[in-house]
């Protein structure tokens, strides 16, 4: 009986979040969430929620243009 490896743990989601022109763009690394906000607290904000609903993720913020 060979031993079988251990697999891997899933990868963390990552939520990216990055001005696009005058509105704030939200993405998931899966590509299972995109979003568009007006403000970057509110893109930061619903990124901080989902990521609190995905065991794992973790929240990317661009500060620069």
């Amino acid at each position: 009986m060979t031993a079988q490896p251990l697999a891997s743990p899933p990868r963390p989601v990552l939520f990216e979040i990055q001005r696009a022109g005058r509105v704030w763009r939200l993405a998931s690394s899966d590509g299972l969430f995109f979003g568009l906000f007006q403000t970057r607290a509110s893109a930061l904000r619903c990124a901080v929620e989902e990521a609190d609903r995905r065991d794992g993720g973790d929240v990317l913020l661009h500060t620069h243009d």
